[in-house]
């Protein structure tokens, strides 16, 4: 965490270090009173309270208030006020602690060093996040760069301890010991005189830098797990009272880490052996010792807890999963109806907890990603690998596999060469194709894209071979916004993977990015992401035209966003909006909140219709029963669970009729895919990493 404070509580013996002869009086022995039990406390409740007051200033200062507002004047003078309040408590209630133990201490002099401090920090922070200095190597501050590295260690599943500690935790912990060194010196010299102790500055100096350190380290852990969402935008606006209930419980938390922290060496340093009054901080008697050691871990871990239970994932929210928690799952499989599918056997590779795998078009193998990223193919009769296809991917790495219609040839995409995005801090990664014949996957050829500029895509299908199997189409992202010029897709001739033609986005840039291939006929199309007031396209990439521009109607849009598109048939594509309608009523609140699907005709651009459903996101999650739909070989599978149970069913229907015709009491399981011949369905545990073959007689 930044530095919390400029500042930190002195908690010095007058026994322990030299005194300064300040007067034959001795007057400094009225520098310093003991250390009670009641001022400890109020030290680490004023250091809690300071992120939280921090958080109501920067929500009051950022609170926008409508121009036709009533009392508008009125209202933002009040806010301002209520700003000035809040930043100006914490340094009141600090001084007034200090000035419990230092008798010459200065509450003015104190407010001033605290006004040179807050000034030095926010020149810190500007200069952290301008994109000017290079901090570390890199331009991405500290706290982001261990986030980032977080993060592409997240696709395994939680981070083990030894991940914990690998984490590049040394930019951010000097950044941070610089940070609070410089912005906590003016302060701690002011603690440091009015103690009258030879090296008590330097003391105090180190405790703040030691605290802040410590609550960085809390503030990231929290942030990487307990924490769903960043809890470093300070203001409050526009979240529900439990999440901001949530936020200010481990914001203060993270102060209270400070406020503790900081209290430890000065203490320590201080100890007085002799015993003394009961209500005297004496490092003598084991409790207190106990207490001043373990005060900042029960407290960094203590913080999370009460957030979760008092935001939006509380008693209440956290139900279902607890109830999961205990739930017991299915032994064995129970059917009801025809015998059209029946559990066969797991695959038998140790797997990440969210299982990718793809059928070959010869139903008899599998490309299946295990546990270390590596892609092995797996026997579908016995579930066992038999041989690895290329290197390991890297943790975070996306990749895609493709055949070709005939069957002779496997496409796999994965990232190639990183480039910078123009005038920002980010990165994206380039596309890499490597072609192999099949099945005894020998190199066939391999593109890796320099010029023209093909950045990796998050489309479902970014890798498409043409009808003839003659070309594989390479889907592009554009770094930002579709621009006139920008690639759209790539036409790789195969086998030799040259770039025989290019699509652009061309005047069609005025739409959102690129959101899927699919083979048509003989052609393949590409299709855009509609944007607010502009059209859903879609684009024939084979014979170069653009097949349909579709504007949404804004009566049935307004409010909405959209969410995905897709081609449903070669005739129909549907368009996903979720939100709260226009004519929603204000005093709904989430019950308002819907998702509306509307499905147009692809030869025409016409509206065929439109579907609304409710917004799971707006409702209860232990009511909400979720669905995965495939279909094949002219059946639907349906699987559905909630998060209450580890348990689930599959349900099998006619495609054409909807009827009926299976259904299974299992272990809660997602359909992913059927094999071409139609003799196997895969699926994926929902809560576990396993995927399991069923044996399908369509």
């Amino acid at each position: 965490m930044t530095t919390i404070s400029a500042a930190s509580f002195v908690m010095i013996n007058r026994d322990d270090l030299p005194v300064r002869d300040l007067s034959p009086a001795g007057r400094s022995n009225q520098g310093l009173r003991p250390i009670t039990w009641s001022t400890w406390f109020a030290w680490i409740a004023v250091a809690a309270l300071v992120p939280v007051c921090s958080t109501v200033a920067a929500t009051a200062l950022l609170k926008i208030v409508a121009r036709d507002a009533a009392y508008r004047e009125l209202i933002m003078r009040g806010l301002l006020i209520l700003a000035g309040v809040a930043l100006l408590t914490p340094p009141v209630l600090q001084a007034l602690v200090l000035k419990s133990v230092l008798p010459r201490f200065s509450i003015v002099l104190w407010l001033f060093g605290l006004l040179i401090s807050i000034l030095l920090w926010l020149m810190l922070e500007y200069g952290r996040e301008s994109y000017g200095p290079v901090l570390f190597g890199s331009r991405l501050a500290p706290s982001v760069q261990l986030k980032l590295a977080a993060m592409s260690l997240h696709s395994d599943g939680p981070l083990t301890m030894m991940q914990i500690v690998g984490l590049p935790w040394g930019p951010l912990l000097l950044w941070t010991a610089v940070a609070g060194a410089m912005t906590s010196f003016v302060p701690s010299w002011i603690i440091g005189e009015a103690s009258g102790l030879r090296g008590a500055t330097r003391l105090v100096l180190f405790a703040s830098v030691l605290g802040a350190c410590v609550a960085s380290i809390a503030e990231q852990l929290t942030t990487l797990h307990a924490h769903r969402y960043a809890i470093d935008d300070w203001a409050l606006n526009g979240l529900s009272w439990p999440e901001r209930l949530d936020k200010l419980t481990v914001r203060a938390g993270l102060g209270a880490v400070w406020g503790a922290t900081t209290a430890i060496p000065v203490v320590a340093m201080s100890n007085r052996r002799a015993n003394g009054p009961g209500t005297i901080f004496a490092l003598h008697r084991a409790g207190g010792l106990v207490l001043l050691l373990t005060a900042p871990l029960l407290i960094a871990m203590l913080a999370p807890f009460v957030g979760y239970l008092a935001g939006r994932n509380g008693i209440m929210a956290g139900a279902p999963e607890l109830r999961r928690a205990l739930s017991i799952a299915p032994s064995h499989d129970r059917s009801q109806g025809e015998p059209i599918i029946s559990y066969s056997h797991d695959v038998a590779l140790l797997l990440g907890p969210w299982p990718d795998a793809a059928i070959a078009p010869d139903g008899q193998t599998a490309i299946v990603r295990d546990a270390d990223h590596a892609l092995r193919l797996v026997d579908l009769a016995t579930g066992r690998p038999t041989r690895q296809l290329a290197d390991a991917l890297q943790p975070s790495e996306r990749h895609h596999l493709a055949w070709s219609p005939d069957g002779h040839y496997l496409a796999l995409r994965s990232n190639g060469a990183t480039l910078a995005i123009p005038d920002t801090r980010y990165e994206t990664r380039l596309s890499r194709i490597r072609l192999y014949t099949w099945p005894d996957l020998s190199s066939a050829g391999e593109f890796s894209d320099q010029q023209p500029r093909c950045s990796e895509s998050f489309v479902k299908d970014p890798l498409l071979f043409s009808a003839d199997g003659k070309s594989v189409w390479l889907a592009c992202d554009p770094p930002t916004t579709p621009q006139p010029g920008d690639v759209m897709a790539l036409r790789l001739e195969v086998p030799t993977l040259r770039v025989g033609d290019i699509a652009y986005f061309g005047a069609a840039a005025d739409s959102g990015v690129l959101r899927g291939l699919k083979r048509v006929e003989s052609t393949v199309w590409a299709w855009q992401l509609p944007e607010p007031h502009l059209p859903f396209r879609i684009h024939d990439l084979t014979r170069r035209r653009e097949v349909v521009a579709v504007s949404p109607p804004p009566e049935l849009t307004r409010g909405l966003t959209a969410q995905f598109a897709d081609i449903d048939r070669d005739d129909t594509a549907r368009l996903k909006y979720c939100g709260v309608p226009a004519t929603a009523p204000v005093s709904t609140g989430p019950l308002s909140w819907i998702c509306r699907i509307l499905i147009v005709d692809t030869r025409t651009g016409a509206l065929i219709g439109h579907e609304d459903e409710p917004n799971n996101l707006a409702l209860d999650p232990a009511n909400v029963r979720l669905k995965r739909v495939i279909s094949g070989h002219g059946l639907r599978i349906e699987a559905l669970w909630q998060i209450t149970s580890k348990g689930g069913e599959l349900v099998v229907r006619d495609e054409a009729t909807g009827r009926e015709r299976q259904r299974i009491a299992s272990i809660a399981q997602r359909p992913l895919q059927m094999s071409d011949d139609g003799r196997w369905l895969m699926t994926s545990t929902i809560y576990g990493s396993s995927l399991r073959l069923y044996r399908l007689r369509p």
